[in-house]
């Protein structure tokens, strides 16, 4: 029991027989008549449980559509993904060019990044071998952004656009070939290590 309940059990005579002034009821009375009364249409008075009871459904309504809208706003990447098929970084030529190479330029540059992060993981293990297989990859790779320069003001962009999508190809299969290769040093290396055991 705290020392305030002790208190108030042992005083409780003394605090009972005490009444406010009769200012204090004055001024409260004025205070309350100072302020509106809200009204319905019958003249009753609206009490407080129908302002909680309206704040509660408005407070619901907001939550819901706050959530409506994450759902939304999260599932309409994934349709501008499916229905725009290149992304807008700097693709916007080949799109306006001819959508079909801008979706063909969009297909092999997604496969090769793909490629490019599984390449990726031999870095630690055979660093030499990353940085040739890398080299190779740039200067194919610095051949396409010249072609792409050049698009804007190249007169022949159909031609152009067919060299662009070849290089892309050329890259795509540089890199199979590199992860073969990678897959048959992992398969030698094992197949080593499963002798020596």
């Amino acid at each position: 029991m705290s020392r305030l309940e002790q208190f108030i059990r042992d005083h409780r005579e003394e605090l009972d027989g005490e009444e406010p002034a009769p200012q204090v009821w004055k001024k409260l009375e004025a205070d309350l008549l100072d302020k509106p009364v809200r009204r319905n249409s019958k003249g009753s008075i609206i009490t407080m449980k129908y302002l909680r009871w309206a704040a509660a459904a408005a407070i619901l309504v907001l939550a819901g559509f706050g959530v409506y809208h994450l759902v939304a706003s999260k599932e309409q990447p994934a349709k501008s993904i499916v229905h725009q098929p290149t992304p807008n970084n700097g693709d916007d030529i080949l799109q306006k060019i001819n959508p079909t190479y801008a979706k063909e330029v969009y297909h092999f540059t997604q496969l090769i990044e793909l490629k490019q992060s599984e390449l990726k993981q031999i870095e630690k293990d055979n660093p030499e071998l990353y940085n040739e297989f890398i080299g190779d990859i740039t200067k194919l790779d610095s051949s396409y952004n010249a072609l792409k320069k050049e698009l804007p003001t190249n007169p022949n962009r159909e031609q152009l656009l067919e060299a662009m999508i070849q290089n892309l190809k050329l890259q795509s299969d540089l890199l199979n070939q590199q992860l073969q290769i990678i897959h048959q040093i992992k398969e030698s290396k094992s197949n080593n290590h499963g002798k020596s055991i």
